[in-house]
């Protein structure tokens, strides 16, 4: 079994730059304050992070918080691609939430 290393800490760093913090981060995927937004892992290329936006988030502070996440990236190394919106809904009869990404490529 491989155990793939996630660097926390820098992805915190970019995310405190929005002055939001981190609320869960599970597996590949890094879940801001509220779920505003979602940062993903990408298993190919370690320096490279994904980013959808809540579909719930205002369009101007999408832009203003994707450009102070592009900004601090850089100062980690890392490259953010804007890739789409997400929604969470409930799973019917369970204590579940379903993440569904709506990509725009």
């Amino acid at each position: 079994m491989t155990i793939t290393y996630r660097p926390l800490g820098k992805i915190r760093n970019i995310v405190q730059s929005t002055g939001f913090d981190i609320s869960y981060a599970y597996d590949d995927l890094v879940f801001s304050d509220n779920s505003v937004f979602i940062i993903q892992f990408d298993d190919y290329n370690m320096s490279k992070l994904h980013l959808y936006f809540n579909t719930d988030c205002d369009k101007i502070e999408m832009l203003k918080i994707e450009q102070e996440l592009m900004k601090a990236s850089k100062i980690e190394d890392f490259t953010i691609i804007n890739k789409g919106l997400f929604s969470l809904e409930q799973v019917d009869g369970k204590d579940e939430i379903s993440i569904r990404f709506q990509e725009d490529n």
